[in-house]
């Protein structure tokens, strides 16, 4: 009896197979008129950034100057090469949105990040020119002693220094992830002469000096020379 119920087995498998073998596939639409599905296509790079004085770079420029204007210091030129090194650390920061980290070149920089894209060229400026009440002009030093986040001047030495001739900024870049929006500034000649008045570009007294040195080491990319608008 098990041998039956084997060979009773084997028969029903072998059937089956040999009719799946010859059924035949119907479709609703005639073979000719399917479609083809098409090949996946990758995603294409990101475009080279050409810099363009558009009317975002010349706002940044004219708030520059509308600010420097205030403190009797030279306006500023557009600069195509800044604004084209600005931006690619713009887009290198893009994946972290890191606002703390700046570029490993020498140029002057500062940098802004917001959650939103909720402010203009004149308010990015503006915020770093704020820091002016940070500032002793008469003994030319920072208010702050140690400079931190919340209390530092070297954003707004950066927009005003009397030497600086050129500025380039990134505009806005979003980063990836809605972690938020960032905008770099570069500045040459950079700032930060040791002795130098930053108004006047002339030698400080000795005693201006002492006050000055404070602000050399952020304006020499320290990593706390950076400006940060958190919304809540």
């Amino acid at each position: 009896m098990p041998n039956v119920t084997i060979f009773l087995g084997f028969f029903i498998i072998a059937a089956a197979f040999a009719a799946s073998a010859g059924a035949e596939v119907v479709h609703s639409t005639p073979r000719n008129q399917l479609k083809r599905r098409q090949p996946v296509t990758p995603l294409s790079p990101l475009p080279v950034f050409v810099p363009v004085l558009n009317w975002e770079q010349q706002a940044y420029v004219r708030a520059h100057n509308d600010f420097r204007r205030k403190v009797n210091t030279p306006p500023l030129a557009w600069s195509a090469s800044l604004t084209a090194s600005a931006h690619a650390w713009a887009m290198q920061r893009r994946g972290d949105c890191n606002y703390r980290q700046h570029s490993p070149n020498r140029q002057g920089e500062n940098i802004y990040w917001m959650n939103y894209k909720e402010f203009t060229p004149t308010d990015v400026v503006q915020r770093w020119f704020t820091e002016s009440n940070n500032y002793d002009h008469n003994a030319n030093a920072c208010k702050c002693g140690m400079e931190r986040e919340g209390c530092e001047c070297g954003h707004y030495l950066n927009v005003v220094w009397s030497s600086t001739t050129q500025v380039g900024c990134s505009g806005a870049v979003y980063c990836d992830n809605q972690k938020g929006v960032y905008v770099v500034c570069q500045y040459n000649p950079s700032g930060g002469t040791r002795g130098v008045n930053p108004f006047t570009g002339f030698e400080m007294t000795t005693t201006a000096q002492v006050g000055f040195s404070d602000l050399i080491a952020e304006l020499e990319h320290d990593a706390d020379d950076l400006i940060s608008v958190h919304v809540l």
